[in-house]
């Protein structure tokens, strides 16, 4: 469907995480999270270490920047990478999830993909059933302080996340591996056979963004159709 290479769908997977399905986590109920405004953008740079030197494509990808960008109920995530540049927007209606649109900004071909709530739901069915292990340790990311938790993964897998209490969590369908934390990951890995893949804010800023940023594009983008039986 999207036609980019397994480890940078890694990548995007571990970005993007999604999934539905009922979660094994801790009770959030009465949770008062300070929300320091209406606007908020996060800078993860990413990280990939091998463990060996080389110019092999996960190269590529080391030092990319994802950015997540929120404004009241509107979220756009960026990838950008010596690879791609790839987008992915969330659009609501009535508090709800209608519809995700990813774009491939890079290259001479633009492409975007339009997927429903439920595309989304089936295209990331595997992520279903995520458990947390919720930890003591804590670091400091972008001066706030992090507490740790292991997400396992129903196929075995372990993400390593860093949370944030002092600010609030995303929607559950923006980055939903992370939908039963109280509060905003700044920091997570994950090990692969490339390597460890890590995500970790290295800036915070509150300033206003314009609401362009948040409409879909439409010039000089090819629009390709979702075709689940494809994935």
């Amino acid at each position: 469907m999207f036609n980019m290479t397994p480890l940078y769908r890694t990548i995007l997977l571990i970005a993007f995480y999604a999934y539905t399905g009922k979660i094994e986590a801790q009770s959030t109920d009465g949770y008062q999270a300070a929300f320091p405004g209406s606007n908020m953008t996060l800078l993860y740079d990413i990280n990939i270490n091998t463990g060996k030197t080389g110019t092999g494509i996960e190269e590529t990808y080391n030092g990319g920047v994802k950015t997540v960008m929120i404004k009241n109920d509107r979220v756009r995530i960026r990838l950008v990478s010596l690879m791609r540049i790839q987008s992915i927007y969330f659009f609501k209606r009535d508090s709800a999830l209608s519809k995700v649109l990813i774009t491939k900004e890079s290259g001479e071909k633009k492409y975007k993909y339009s997927l429903t709530a439920s595309d989304w739901k089936f295209y990331n069915a595997k992520y279903d059933s995520l458990t947390y292990t919720f930890l003591d340790d804590s670091i400091s990311v972008a001066g706030y302080n992090c507490k740790k938790a292991i997400i396992s993964l129903k196929d075995g897998k372990e993400v390593v996340a860093y949370y944030s209490t002092a600010l609030k969590s995303l929607d559950k369908f923006v980055e939903p591996m992370f939908a039963g934390l109280p509060g905003i990951v700044l920091r997570y890995e994950h090990e692969e056979s490339k390597g460890t893949i890590s995500f970790t804010v290295s800036k915070i800023s509150m300033d206003p963004i314009d609401d362009h940023i948040f409409a879909e594009p439409t010039r000089g983008y090819k629009t390709q159709r979702y075709r689940p039986s494809s994935r």
